[in-house]
C-alpha cells in the first residue's frame, strides 16, 4: 500500500510539475489556458512574471519529487547494515547476520515455534521485532521480559553500549499440545477373519 501510495505521489508530482512548466514555456498556450481570467485583466498587463512563477513553482514540484525518490532510495540501502565505528575504521555488520544470530538463539527455546526476528537500525537507536508462535503454557511477562533482556544483553555485547537496543516481542499464536495418552492396540493378524 505505501508503494502505491508513494508511486502515485511520484506521477502526479511529475506531471503537475511538467504541465506548469510546459504553460510557462509556450506563451499561447498559456494565454488560452488561462483565457477567462486574462479577460478580466488589464489589456497592457505583462504576462512574464506570472509564467515565471508558473515556471518556478513547476520546478519546486518536480524538485521535492526527485528528492522524496532520492530519500527512498537511499535510505532503503542505508538500512540493510547497522554501521559501526571503532579507531581501525568502519564496520559494518548487515542486518541479515544480525537476525540470523537472533534466529538461532530463539530457535534454541523449546516455548517458541517459527521464530522471525526483524532488526530496524536508527541513528541512535536500534529496533528488534521478534514475531513467534509460543507452544507451551508459560508466564507470558516473566518468559518474555526474560527473553527480551537476553536479546538485549546480546545484541549490546556485539554491537557496543553507544546504540540503544529495544526488544519487542510479538507473540502470533498459542499452539499448545495435548498430552493425550495413547492406548495401545494390538496388532491385528492380516486376514484373520476369513
Amino acid at each position: 500500500m505505501v508503494f502505491l501510495i508513494s508511486f502515485i505521489y511520484v506521477v502526479m508530482s511529475i506531471l503537475l510539475g511538467s504541465l506548469l512548466v510546459g504553460l510557462a514555456w509556450n506563451p499561447v498556450v498559456f494565454l488560452v489556458f488561462f483565457s477567462k481570467q486574462i479577460i478580466y485583466l488589464k489589456n497592457n498587463i505583462n504576462y512574464l512574471p506570472l509564467r515565471l512563477e508558473f515556471a518556478f513553482i513547476g520546478l519546486l514540484i518536480i524538485l521535492i519529487c526527485v528528492r522524496y525518490l532520492e530519500s527512498v532510495f537511499f535510505r532503503s540501502k542505508r538500512e540493510r547494515a547497522i554501521l559501526l565505528e571503532s579507531p581501525q575504521g568502519k564496520v559494518s555488520i548487515t542486518l541479515f547476520a544480525v537476525e540470523d544470530m537472533l534466529k538461532r538463539i530463539l530457535e534454541g527455546k523449546r516455548e517458541l515455534l517459527h521464530v522471525r526476528p526483524r532488526v530496524i537500525p536508527g541513528k541512535k537507536i536500534i529496533e528488534v521485532l521478534v514475531r513467534a508462535n509460543l507452544t507451551s503454557e508459560v508466564n507470558l511477562l516473566e518468559f518474555t521480559s526474560s527473553i527480551q533482556e537476553e536479546l538485549r544483553e546480546k545484541l549490546q555485547s556485539l554491537l557496543g553500549e553507544d546504540k540503544e537496543i529495544k526488544v519487542r516481542i510479538e507473540i502470533r499464536k498459542m499452539v499448545f499440545k495435548e498430552n493425550k495418552k495413547l492406548v495401545e492396540e494390538e496388532p491385528e493378524v492380516p486376514f484373520r477373519n476369513y
